[in-house]
């Protein structure tokens, strides 16, 4: 098997060779740049050019080298949108851009780790219209997907799973940005229509940009990762029914566009941190194919109890490892016991690609990373073994 065989064996719930691994290829299974400038001189590389894969993060874009030698399973790429590459202003106290939405966003310059969001362009009170008078960007500028396309051919054709970045986030998240956070979850209680109305058009553009990549290079595409944010470590952060009534309509009609436009083999990822468990059948009805990260110590979210009533319908891409205190804190040995088990609930039936629960931080030693590494090679290696003697 090469890798995309590796990844689509698993998604159609039967289990490929080998456990396949993801790193680096999405803004939410990356690493931040100093964790993978650490793990480099480690590995006794040569640092290459560190070029960022999101500077909101700051997460790097790993080497090839450094995937091939940890015998990274996926691909992926973000299309050439602001949070990429800013203009970042350097201030007194912080570092500051502003993207193509009009979303300001900023970090401390003294040890600062993230950008963070600091002006709305449409907070306060606003009427309907000033939605219709916005500034939007163009969904179909080709500019977004240029040079993309040639490194979505090469990776297609060296064996590899692509997953491209939308460009941009979640419908709910991009109007929490472009509102404000509290004022826009007011709006979904107290306004609901303006709320509808935002949503609808970040619906509108994100089915234009699907259109503009299928065009363009939609056979090389087996992934867009979407995601939205609606839950916290103990809760959703909208009720049920609130996501029910506006929400889950828009992202059914977000991801059956995208199983329309995109040619087959194409999978629905969709990205959400927390305590999800109240919503995974939502997620089902309306075509979700792989659940990410899937934040195992969050409120209901037992890998044990989701892939006994959810395996055979969703597959789980991350979980392998708790990224809040095993991985940065536990010793190698924790780190090894913790992804052993995730690995044995997990990958039986297929189902699932093993990635950390979210992105390695700055905080995560090298020694530990590889601790990771090799309990998923050594299980990886046991499964192939077991394989060939059947």
């Amino acid at each position: 098997m090469n890798s995309r065989d590796r990844i689509l064996t698993a998604l159609q719930h039967k289990e490929p060779e080998r456990i396949p691994f993801d790193l680096g290829s999405t803004l939410v299974t990356g690493i931040t740049r100093n964790a993978y400038i650490k793990l480099t001189k480690y590995l006794g590389e040569e640092s290459e050019k560190l070029k960022l894969f999101d500077t909101v993060q700051q997460l790097a874009t790993p080497g090839e080298t450094i995937l091939h030698k940890l015998k990274i399973d996926t691909r992926g790429l973000v299309p050439n949108i602001t949070r990429k590459n800013p203009s970042v202003k350097e201030g007194e106290e912080f570092k500051s851009f502003t993207d193509e939405w009009g979303v300001t966003w900023r970090m401390p310059r003294e040890k600062g780790l993230y950008f963070d969001v600091a002006k709305s362009p449409l907070s306060g009170d606003i009427a309907e219209e000033e939605i219709n008078n916005f500034s939007w960007p163009n969904p179909t500028d080709k500019h977004l997907l240029q040079g993309i396309k040639e490194k979505a051919e090469k990776f297609y054709q060296d064996g590899y799973p692509v997953i491209l970045e939308s460009f941009c986030s979640g419908i709910l998240e991009m109007s929490c940005r472009l509102r404000g956070y509290e004022q826009f979850y007011s709006d979904l209680a107290i306004n609901p229509k303006l709320a509808c109305k935002l949503m609808d058009k970040f619906l509108e553009l994100k089915i234009q940009f699907y259109e503009m990549v299928s065009d363009e290079m939609g056979s090389y595409i087996q992934f867009i990762r979407e995601g939205d944010d609606i839950a916290g470590q103990e809760s959703l952060l909208i009720s049920p029914k609130m996501y029910q009534n506006y929400v889950k309509p828009r992202h059914k009609e977000l991801f059956k566009a995208q199983k329309r436009i995109f040619p087959q083999p194409f999978y629905t990822f969709f990205h959400s941190d927390g305590a999800l468990y109240d919503l995974i059948p939502d997620f089902i009805e309306i075509g979700v194919d792989i659940l990410n990260p899937v934040q195992a110590t969050a409120k209901g979210m037992d890998v044990v109890k989701l892939k006994k009533e959810y395996g055979k319908e969703l597959s789980f891409w991350g979980a392998g490892i708790n990224t809040q205190r095993t991985l940065p804190r536990g010793r190698p040995e924790e780190i090894k016991k913790e992804v052993k088990r995730r690995i044995e609930i997990l990958a039986p039936d297929g189902g699932f690609i093993f990635a950390t629960v979210h992105n390695i931080q700055d905080d995560v030693p090298p020694e530990n990373i590889m601790a990771l590494w090799e309990t998923v090679q050594e299980l990886s290696d046991e499964r192939g073994d077991n394989a060939k003697n059947v």
